[in-house]
């Protein structure tokens, strides 16, 4: 088909990534959600799972090719959505610091691709080598699949779709008692990998992770000049239902646990001293235990939250329009807090009261508490200005938590 759109996925098997594949696979999820108005495609009635494997065009036009570290990823993504076999092939990218290792999916692909978006890199703060877990990853696969894509991609690859992170463009050394000037699309983060490393920070790694690939991916843009562009999608705390693979729960991806599941698997007892790592829908302040090779617990600050649905439209929106053409899109959709969570939970989940703790209803954030905020006017606007919507808090938490619970029931939790 001439309008047929050819778009290469990495990390499929991620928690973005997934609903990234929903989106233009034009499939709703099958997740219990409060509603489904993230998505703006419709279902034909006749969408059935087929066994055979030839691929077919999506209602959005869409062929997709996804990587993956192996092949059992790629049996369990299309053992929980056979329908997606329909137009979907994997590779197998074993790890994207690898030089050269997109180099064969560029030039074995047996269409040029028109589209590239990036998801794959690490989200975790239990490392003990920031430099080789966090930064390296990151920097190395963005860089990597850059210079695959302009080396081998063809002069018909339009647009690079990156997911950056909120974390780049906010101050990890703000003073949080003092709310500061909004942050922007302008604004760039000043920390450095030699002060993560140096602090044994986990959370300043993974901010400068992801700093240092996004200004290494603009700056391949300016010195090797491809035919394509890049836009970079730069969310905050990230949270919502799942339709990863998730094999029990240690394996719920690190955004939901921190911000939603660690209120009810008994990881978090306490208000006093709790917090996020960085204050709106992802914005608390977060002290989390455990993590090894910190010489202290640690505090970190978090203030704003997006849904991940927000985030995986977002991605699909900026294949295609225009006006997201070498621009950074900020997504965050309010403020999130420990005690605004937990009152959410108690509200919607009366049978969850003896897992999660009461804290103080009304003291939404921390004492002496004054997160900066956000301006994204200028993203809205790329985004579809009144037409954006962004998924509130409550529906949001309310719908991680129903997917939580009926993965438990899966694990038998």
């Amino acid at each position: 088909m001439a309008d047929t759109k050819y778009v290469f996925l990495t990390g499929a098997s991620g928690f973005v990534a997934s609903h990234i594949l929903a989106g233009l696979v034009d499939v709703r999820p099958s997740f219990p959600i409060a509603s489904s108005s993230a998505y703006d495609v419709v279902v034909p009635s006749s969408f059935r799972p087929q066994s055979s494997l030839t691929l077919t065009v999506s209602q959005r036009g869409y062929l997709i090719t996804a990587s993956v570290r192996t092949p059992a990823k790629a049996e369990q993504i299309l053992a929980l959505h056979p329908s997606w076999a329909r137009q979907l092939a994997f590779v197998y990218v074993a790890d994207v610091a690898v030089e050269g290792i997109f180099d064969d999916v560029f030039t074995k692909a047996k269409q040029p691709f028109d589209y590239v978006i990036h998801t794959a890199s690490p989200v975790t703060f239990s490392v003990t080598d920031f430099q080789r877990d966090l930064i390296d990853p990151a920097v190395q696969g963005t860089v990597g699949i850059l210079q695959s894509a302009h080396a081998h991609g063809g002069p018909q690859l339009k647009r690079f779709v990156l997911l950056g992170s909120a974390v780049s463009c906010l101050d990890s050394f703000q003073d949080i008692s003092v709310a500061g000037k909004p942050y922007t699309e302008k604004d760039w983060n000043p920390v450095t990998a030699a002060q993560a490393i140096s602090a044994r920070n986990p959370v300043l790694g993974y901010n400068a992770s992801k700093k240092l690939a996004e200004q290494a991916a603009w700056a391949l843009m300016e010195s090797h000049k491809p035919v394509f562009d890049l836009a970079v999608i730069c969310p905050d705390i990230i949270i919502g239902p799942m339709l990863q693979p998730i094999t029990g729960p240690k394996a719920v991806n690190e955004t939901n646990s921190f911000a939603v599941y660690n209120f009810m698997n008994g990881v978090y007892t306490q208000i006093e001293g709790l917090t996020f790592p960085f204050y709106h829908f992802v914005s608390i302040l977060l002290r989390l235990p455990n993590h090894p090779g910190t010489r202290e617990p640690l505090t970190c600050f978090l203030c704003a939250k997006v849904d991940v649905r927000n985030v995986a439209l977002a991605h699909i929106r900026a294949l295609t329009t225009p006006a997201a053409s070498g621009q950074r899109i900020l997504l965050v959709s309010g403020l999130i807090s420990p005690q605004l969570v937990i009152n959410t939970i108690r509200k919607h989940f009366p049978q969850l009261h003896s897992r999660v703790m009461e804290g103080e209803p009304a003291q939404i954030l921390p004492r002496g508490n004054e997160p900066t905020g956000w301006d994204t006017s200028f993203s809205t606007e790329i985004l579809g200005g009144k037409d954006w919507k962004y998924i509130g808090l409550e529906e949001s938490v309310v719908d991680t938590v129903r997917s939580l619970l009926a993965l438990e029931a899966g694990w038998g939790v």
